[in-house]
């Protein structure tokens, strides 16, 4: 039988769960947890998500996700994608290291964020690793409750507001809140949800959640997209496909191809025929260009606002 798509819009919460195929060790250590950070926190710049609790247990993760334009498949496969890539280079192994998909139920977060929340910072109360979520380590606990500085990628303000109107009563509700729920155990309903798995909310959040969604408007198109860069930046098009390796026309080029397969309008081979490159070339220059995007914000910013613009018209 097929699977049922996954349920996508722009702002939609999730409750993910991503296991160790096996229910094998993903994190050996320090290091292995901190390459994963760094990999979710380029993941939250590439794709503008948002995370409202993690855990990073030994052999799986959870996390409560709150997507922007991008579906949490694109989210999901490239962190566990580049961080598979990650382990097996160090670990000296080979092959997959997670449990098939991901799972993930779409949660009306009005009604369960708190809950979802709370039952991910009681993680490692359940898996017998801490007495209590100020026990734990390696979840958002620490930072909720101020004992940590917050990660550029966690948001822990909704939940709070909703605990009290100062961070100092907020936190103190928040910990009781969290505190009473430790002896519990699993919550079916926050791990199964329902509507096959797929939706946890109340029947008119389930109904409006699987609402057909309307026709998508027709995708544009690769020639729409370098001519709008290309304007917006000030430059004609020729001078990219031209030999030269003048700094600016390069990286117009590399923020092009960048657009291009994110919005997945073309593929580099593609793009590579449409500058006049090598398609090498271009697979090492892309590689390059992902990389001073991860750590320029400036790059960000400017990838950013030619998104909204081309978008936009």
């Amino acid at each position: 039988m097929a699977r049922k798509p996954r349920i996508h819009f722009p702002g939609a919460v999730y409750h993910v769960i991503l296991r160790g195929l096996d229910d094998q060790t993903i994190f050996k250590g320090v290091a292995d947890r901190r390459a994963w950070e760094r990999l979710v926190e380029e993941g939250a710049d590439r794709f503008g998500h948002t995370i409202h609790a993690y855990c990073w247990a030994k052999d799986h993760v959870q996390l409560a996700v709150q997507v922007s334009e991008s579906p949490l498949s694109k989210v999901m496969q490239n962190l566990s994608f580049r961080y598979t890539r990650y382990y097996n280079k160090q670990h000296n192994r080979q092959g997959p290291l997670f449990h098939g998909r991901y799972k993930a139920i779409l949660i009306d977060p009005d009604e369960y964020l708190n809950d979802v929340v709370g039952y991910i910072h009681n993680n490692p109360v359940r898996n017998g690793s801490a007495k209590s979520a100020d026990d734990g380590k390696w979840s958002s606990h620490a930072a909720y409750m101020g004992k940590e500085s917050s990660p550029s990628w966690l948001t822990h303000s909704k939940v709070l507001a909703s605990f009290g109107k100062t961070d100092k009563t907020a936190r103190t509700a928040f910990n009781r809140f969290v505190d009473a729920a430790r002896k519990e155990g699993e919550r079916v309903d926050l791990m199964r949800g329902n509507e096959g798995g797929r939706v946890l909310g109340n029947p008119r959040f389930v109904k409006k959640a699987l609402k057909p969604v309307k026709a998508a408007p027709r995708p544009m198109t690769l020639n729409q997209l370098v001519k709008r860069v290309c304007r917006e930046e000030g430059i004609k098009e020729p001078a990219l496909k031209n030999e030269s390796r003048a700094r600016r026309e390069s990286q117009i080029r590399q923020t092009i191809t960048y657009l291009a397969m994110e919005m997945d309008i073309a593929t580099l081979t593609a793009l590579a025929e449409r500058f006049n490159r090598d398609l090498t070339t271009m697979s090492r220059n892309q590689r390059y260009y992902r990389d001073k995007l991860a750590a320029d914000a400036d790059l960000q910013k400017r990838v950013r606002k030619l998104r909204r613009q081309v978008l936009s018209d």
